[in-house]
């Protein structure tokens, strides 16, 4: 079945260890080769087992020549039809005793059950199969060569060649290890070098002995033809990635704290990065949350004067001519600065007009919008003239309160704690609305007239006068303000008509107690508590207003006004855009009608329905736009989404650039992964060399070391993630407690299972020259290795 043909074979060029070998060798013989060290006997050995080759001369299996064999052919050469065992065992150390004999039968394609088998067959019938999960090195010499045998019988091969194998050996042992072999030379080609003549006397059948390259002697040749065997055909090996991943894992189990060591070095980078995306994307989750939660706070509100800064800063910009045209000599010059701030936003766009009639119609007549919407408002500017029952009015010019003293109630009730009376449910009750500490400002008191007026002035001068002075705190009981009751008056009430004139009569107390008296009666109903008032304010009820436009526009002042738009009708005189319009006359007598309002208040059910209603004002606007109706677009400010846009980009943009900053530390991993590669490398020759023996191919090889940096970037990955866990609880233990922000840094799911990918591929990129170094390392110089 084999043949050799005038095998020559040098090395460096000079150095000829064969010198023509001629010889047939039988399908089932036990064939020893006897000769002095250097003689060539390992070098023949090799050749025939395909791990080297000869610079002159043939080799035929069953007929065929192997002179045209590529390297993957040698491969599958050995792996399906040679079986090695060598004198040192050769086993891969940091694999049991069964992984050591499958992985042959793994490189040639057998599935896992079906090797698994083979392999304990073999091994309880060598006599170990209590020593299946031991490590090579918890057992004998003797123990070892019979696993190597076992592996070199696991693909039931045609020849078995075996290097010195009872060189390690006692007596006892290696005659154990002869009789094993010679038992599977009744129906295999056994080929055994060594330098025991007695132990090759008693179980060859025949005996070649090698001197200087050259066959001096041959107990029993073979002068047969080689028949043809055309059913044998070569099928590539190929070591299953999960195989790969064994052997890796395994050999990283044996150098724990430097695999850690390394693992954690290549984890900080991955760490950061996922720090920072926790980061972000937690500040990501609070300003949605905090949209979210806004929504009745921060309704969308359509307003008939929208700013626009950007238009304002672009006017600025603008503006260069005036600014840099200078002056006739000895002259000063004005400028029209009145005039272009007081049209400032006609001609450059910082106020932008709204036509809030036509969108009225628009919603009433949309059910998308009452269906997205929890409540739809309008609002409509009217100072509220509210008066105490000592003809006082309610928040006069001399207590302004920073914030507004008249608010309408908002849509979300959950925002609000009944602790006494009811909610104002009709147009004439109102509620006042405090602070969770119950703390009001005295200002507020005074000029609600819970705290009497008259006594102002004295405190104030007591405090002036006497430093120490120290103004004690009052308390009230729910029950002081419960059923309190207001006078509410008509903006237009302050003017009389005379002659055709209309005459202010704020100042005339007489007139101002009789229109107080005839007044509308608003009642205090309940006192209600909030997280989000800083300020006590009196709430009332969208009726309340509809009820004053209805009054106001029953009067004759507003009927004469509404009918004279270009004429004020307390002057007589005709409205200008400077220092008085018509919009500002309206605003101070009430003027407004329903369907007009000042501002649209759009309460959204929640987030998903406020896109919603984001949708419709924008297909509303496209289709003015379409129509050349571009004086009906509607500009608006989403200003809790303004809030949160802005900084969830800024947080981006930081993250970006610190991810920037963390890709160089994971560079520096890279680098330091291939470096520890290329030491495995080294470390790891004496294996390439056996699985290379085996029958793995170059890829194979390279898939190994592939395997075993992916095994790093898994670890590093999963030791990254778990860190960013650790520190992410940690930081969000510290901004709930000091903060109260739950949850700011938050890593999503899919975020940390792309940055474990990230770091295996970083690792796998990293090892893949090593890998390749690997891949070329000569076998028989790999074997030989110590």
């Amino acid at each position: 079945m084999l043949e050799l043909k005038n095998i020559k074979k040098s090395y460096n060029g000079t150095q000829q260890v064969l010198k023509g070998i001629n010889i047939k060798f039988r399908k089932n013989e036990f064939v020893a080769i006897l000769g002095p060290s250097g003689c060539g006997k390992t070098t023949l050995l090799n050749i025939i087992g395909g791990l080297d080759k000869c610079d002159v001369g043939e080799m035929i299996v069953d007929g065929l020549s192997t002179i045209n064999y590529s390297d993957r052919d040698f491969d599958s050469y050995r792996n399906h039809r040679i079986g090695f065992i060598f004198q040192n065992y050769n086993l891969i150390m940091h694999q049991s005793v069964l992984s050591n004999v499958e992985i042959n039968a793994s490189l040639s394609g057998v599935s896992k059950k079906e090797r698994r088998i083979r392999a304990c067959d073999l091994l309880t019938k060598v006599g170990l199969e209590d020593c299946i999960n031991k490590k090579p090195n918890q057992l004998s010499g003797g123990q070892m060569q019979r696993v190597a045998i076992a592996r070199a019988l696991v693909n039931n091969p045609d020849i078995i060649l075996a290097d010195e194998p009872t060189g390690a050996l006692d007596f006892n042992n290696s005659v154990e290890i002869m009789k094993l072999l010679k038992k599977n030379a009744c129906n295999k080609l056994v080929i055994v070098v060594t330098h025991n003549s007695d132990i090759a006397n008693e179980y060859a059948n025949r005996i070649i002995e090698l001197r200087d390259g050259i066959i001096t002697r041959d107990t029993n040749p073979y002068n047969g033809t080689t028949e043809e065997n055309s059913s044998f055909k070569l099928k590539k090996t190929s070591i299953s990635f999960l195989s790969s991943l064994s052997l890796s894992f395994n050999n990283l189990l044996t150098k724990k704290w430097r695999t850690f060591l390394t693992a954690f070095a290549g984890s900080i980078g991955i760490a950061l990065i996922a720090l920072i995306i926790s980061l972000s994307n937690g500040v990501k989750n609070y300003t949605e949350k905090l949209e979210y939660e806004s929504l009745n706070d921060y309704p969308l509100v359509f307003e008939k004067n929208s700013y626009d800064l950007f238009g304002s800063l672009a006017s600025v910009f603008d503006d260069t001519e005036s600014k840099t045209e200078e002056c006739p000599i000895n002259m000063i010059c004005s400028t029209d600065d009145i005039i272009k701030n007081s049209v400032f936003s006609n001609e450059k766009g910082l106020i932008k007009k709204n036509n809030l009639k036509e969108l009225k119609k628009y919603i009433d007549t949309n059910d998308l919008f009452k269906e997205a919407a929890s409540l739809i408002t309008y609002n409509y500017d009217i100072d509220l003239q509210l008066f105490t029952n000592n003809y006082n009015k309610v928040n006069p010019l001399e207590f302004k309160n920073e914030n507004p003293i008249f608010l309408k109630l908002s849509v979300a009730e959950e925002k609000y704690e009944l602790v006494a009376g009811k909610m104002a449910e009709n147009y004439d009750e109102m509620v006042l609305v405090i602070p969770k500490s119950g703390r009001i400002k005295d200002s507020v008191l005074y000029s609600l007239g819970i705290k009497n007026r008259d006594n102002i002035i004295s405190e104030i001068e007591r405090i002036n006068n006497d430093k120490n002075y120290h103004l004690e705190s009052s308390n009230y009981f729910y029950t002081d303000i419960i059923n309190r009751t207001y006078k509410l008056i008509l903006n237009t009430d302050y003017y009389r008509e005379e002659n055709g004139n209309f005459i202010d009569y704020s100042e005339d107390k007489e007139y101002m107690k009789s229109k107080i008296d005839d007044g509308l009666d608003i009642k205090i109903v309940g006192i209600l508590k909030s997280d989000n008032v800083t300020d006590a304010y009196l709430g009332y009820k969208d009726e309340l207003i509809t009820y004053l436009i209805e009054e106001i526009s029953k009067t004759t002042i507003y009927k004469k006004q509404i009918l004279n738009k270009k004429v004020n009708v307390l002057t007589n005189t005709k409205f200008d855009e400077i220092t008085n319009s018509y919009e500002q006359m309206a605003s101070k007598l009430g003027i407004y009608e329903l369907d007009d309002p000042t501002s649209i208040s759009v309460y959204p059910k929640n987030y998903e329905s406020k896109q919603q209603i984001i949708k419709l004002i924008k297909e509303y606007n496209d289709e003015k736009r379409l129509n050349n109706e571009t004086e009906l677009v509607i500009n608006y400010t989403d200003l809790i989404n303004s809030l949160t846009d802005g900084i969830t980009k800024i947080v981006s943009v930081i993250s970006y650039i610190l991810i920037g900053f963390v890709a160089i530390s994971l560079i520096v991993s890279s680098i330091m992964i291939s470096i520890i590669t290329y030491i495995s490398v080294l470390e790891r020759t004496k294996e390439i060399g056996i699985l290379r023996a085996l029958g793995a191919s170059k890829k194979d090889i390279k898939i190994v070391f592939i395997a075993e940096t992916f095994v790093e970037g898994f670890i590093s990955g999963i030791l990254g993630i778990i860190m960013t866990l650790i520190l992410s609880y940690l930081i969000n233990l510290i901004t709930n407690n000091f903060v109260d922000i739950d949850k700011i840094a938050v890593l999503p799911f899919l975020s940390a299972v792309l940055l474990i990918l990230l770091s295996v591929i970083l690792n796998v990129i990293a090892g893949l020259i090593p890998s390749l170094i690997a891949a070329r390392k000569d076998p028989v110089e790999a074997l030989r290795t110590e």
